[in-house]
């Protein structure tokens, strides 16, 4: 060993392992492209598992929303479908009616409701001295039953019509002027249309001539007798018929007189009746909706001489 030198010329030494590694052919090829593939394989296979849970979540909502909106749509299309449907059929069924003998069923059928009775109101009205009371039809309009509050008498319009409330009044004819107040207010009426008059406690004590004038021409056979802490009703159309009035005397000063109770059956009457000829122009277009709601305002609302808008 002690005369061995090193070869300067001889190739240097490789492990075999390491040769082994470094060779390159066809088979290495083979097996790196198979692993590439299989692990390409095991990536997609796992890729929802690596996909963070937020964007999971989110796909999972828009998946939901499309189904709930495809069901809508559907839900809509068939109820859209249905409608036509039943619109078509009474359609169908006047078409045929029309034909043939049975052409004259519609018209004998209106005929009919023309020749039926107007419709009738039941009007009850409470008069005493606590408490003044109108109910139409089993609806109450006027309850007043506080003590020391709404004194006087109580006046209510109805639409001859249709029986709608169209002004309701206190007039506390107890006082000074109220009486004037009241006979303006009765002037101001429409004929025809129903008045509905009623005293809470008392309402005659400052009571004249000219108040208990514009009562008798309401029809009132008892205007003129109407006394201290009397209770009095009265229900009747402007310029014509009475249909019901009551009075209870006081017996003595002290004493408030029997409460009233009176029913009357008020008969409506046509809404042709119950209208003015105007002229069609948009300001009579105006008057006709206003005078068919509100009432009390004199010539604005006169059917011969309307005063100007």
């Amino acid at each position: 060993m002690d005369s061995w030198r090193p070869n300067p010329r001889a190739p240097p030494f490789v492990p075999r392992r390491a040769q082994e590694g470094r060779r390159v052919g066809p088979n290495s090829r083979n097996s790196t492209a198979s692993n590439s593939s299989v692990s390409g394989s095991v990536y997609h296979r796992h890729l929802p598992l690596l996909l963070p849970r937020g964007r999971r979540l989110a796909k999972l909502l828009q998946g939901g929303l499309m189904l709930v909106l495809v069901a809508t749509i559907t839900i809509n299309v068939s109820f859209i479908v249905d409608k036509t449907r039943q619109l078509r059929t009474p359609l169908a069924t006047t078409g045929s009616e029309s034909d043939g003998g049975s052409a004259g069923v519609g018209r004998r059928n209106n005929l009919r409701l023309q020749e039926s009775p107007p419709k009738t109101l039941t009007v009850d009205v409470v008069s005493s001295q606590n408490r003044v009371a109108v109910t139409v039809d089993g609806a109450t309009i006027v309850e007043e039953a506080e003590e020391r509050k709404s004194r006087g008498i109580h006046v209510l319009v109805l639409h001859q019509a249709s029986g709608a409330v169209m002004a309701q009044r206190v007039f506390d004819t107890y006082s000074p002027h109220e009486d004037e107040a009241m006979t303006l207010f009765l002037n101001m009426v429409s004929p025809g249309r129903i008045l509905v008059l009623a005293i809470k406690d008392e309402g005659t004590f400052q009571m004249k001539g000219g108040g208990r004038d514009s009562l008798r021409r309401l029809g009132s056979a008892h205007a003129h007798e109407l006394g201290w802490r009397d209770m009095w009703a009265l229900v009747s159309a402007k310029g014509g018929k009475v249909y019901a009035e009551q009075l209870s005397h006081s017996p003595d000063f002290n004493t408030w007189g029997a409460p009233v109770m009176l029913r009357a059956e008020v008969p409506l009457v046509p809404l042709e009746e119950s209208e003015c000829g105007w002229p069609d122009s948009d300001e009579h277009r105006h008057r006709r909706e206003f005078c068919s709601h509100i009432e009390g305002y004199g010539s604005v609302c006169s059917c011969t001489d309307p005063a100007p808008l």
